[in-house]
Order: structure tokens, then sequence, then C-alpha cells
């Protein structure tokens, strides 16, 4: 019951402004969605919970006496909210079902990341005036990128069975069919890292973050020391060169 009450409270604490903080008279913690501590707490936590999950390093400080969830604390809950056999692999990034083709041109059911997640988030980018940030030929390289990138993950966390009989009239089987999955791994691969290599250092770095792991670009800023808003700038230069790669 304690393992549900925590996962129930950490998916609480996971929502946008949402903190933990002491309870009126000392009776464990509770979250507050938004961060407003004057409604009623949505879910609890014990002080000894909240003493491990902290050891953990899933609750971080925040304002004062607040508590927030960390990006392992965010990981921990995508996980646990995860379908069964995809724990690991969720807490990179959601997961969806889509079908794909295998190297013989058949149809295949799989599961994997969404890949068009960070691109929707770039394509939302826009200048001062309201205009797109991105222009299209920087978009598709974007997408080329990350079709590579997801390509070479072998980012399908379920799908083909292998060692089934093949399923249309070309001749495969079991064997041959791996061997060519993994050279289409190998071949994206290959692709990611000599578009990746084409770009400057810096330039490399926000593109990788950005496009590949979906890192926010305010973040970015913080971490690499650079002046707000210059983020989107560097990203559009990458982009740019990386479009002129491709």
């Amino acid at each position: 019951m304690s393992a549900q009450r925590i996962a129930r409270a950490l998916q609480r604490l996971a929502s946008p402004l949402a903190v933990l903080a002491p309870l009126p008279r000392g009776a464990g913690l509770g979250v507050y969605a938004n961060g407003d501590r004057r409604r009623r707490h949505t879910a609890t936590l014990s002080p000894a919970d909240v003493k491990a999950l902290i050891a953990d390093g899933v609750l971080v400080s925040g304002v004062g006496d607040e508590l927030r969830l960390s990006d392992a604390g965010r990981a921990r809950v995508r996980r646990n909210a995860a379908a069964p056999g995809e724990e690991y692999v969720a807490q990179h990034g959601p997961i969806t079902s889509r079908d794909v083709l295998d190297p013989d041109g058949d149809i295949q059911r799989l599961r994997g990341y969404d890949i068009s997640g960070a691109l929707r988030k770039i394509g939302a980018l826009r200048d001062g005036r309201g205009a797109p940030w991105l222009n299209v030929s920087e978009l598709n390289a974007a997408a080329r990128l990350r079709v590579a990138w997801d390509s070479a993950q072998a980012g399908m966390v379920r799908g083909s069975d292998w060692s089934g009989p093949p399923q249309s009239s070309a001749a495969r089987g079991p064997g041959n069919a791996q061997e060519a999955a993994l050279a289409a791994r190998c071949d994206a691969s290959r692709r990611m890292n000599e578009a990746l290599d084409a770009l400057a250092p810096q330039l490399r770095r926000i593109v990788e973050r950005v496009v590949l792991h979906e890192h926010g670009l305010e973040m970015i800023e913080r971490t690499e020391n650079w002046p707000s808003r210059s983020g989107k700038i560097a990203l559009k230069l990458g982009l740019a060169q990386l479009a002129q790669h491709f």
C-alpha cells in the first residue's frame, strides 16, 4: 500500500508547478497543485518516505521548505506509468504504437519512441512577429536526423518475432531477417554520425540536445551560460548547417 501511495503522490507531483510541502500540525507532507498551499493537498507522504526519496534523488529542494520532483523523479514516474516490459525505455521518452516497413517491405506493428514530439516543439517556435522560426528545409533536416537516430537506437521496444517463418513471398528466414535489421540500424547510425560530424561543436550540442534528447532551450542556455534567447539562434544555425549536409 505504501508503494502505491508513493507512486500516486509522485504522479501528482509531476504536474507543472506542483510542490511537496509540510502539512499543518506536522502530519507529514502534502502535494499541492500549482504550488498553491491555500488549497487542499492532493496526496500525502510520510517523513520517512520523503527522506528515502531524497536519498534516492527523486526529490530536490525548491523554494523555502518546498520540495520538487527531480529529473530522476520524473523518469521514475514515467517508469511507473509504462506498460509491462517498457519501464526503462519509457523513462527516456513517450512510447507509442506505429506501423513500419521491415527490410522486405512487410508492415509490422511496433512499439517505440514518439519521434514526432521533438519536431512538434521546434516547429512551434516563432519569431517576434509570430512567423515560424524555422523554415521547411531546417525542419526537414531535423526530421531526417531524428529518424536516423531512432533507427540507430533500435527504439522499437516490442515488435516482430524474428523466430517465426517468413510472411512474404521473399526467401527469408529468421537469420537473414535479423541480419537485415542489424544492417539497417548500422546504416542509420552511420548516417546520423556523419550528419552530426558535419556540424560545428557548439551547434552539434544544441541540435543533439533539442532534436534528439528534447531538452528545453532555456535549460540549455543556463547550462551553456548563453544569453537569454540565444538558444533559438544557435538551433536555427545548427539546423541550417544540417540542411546543407543533407
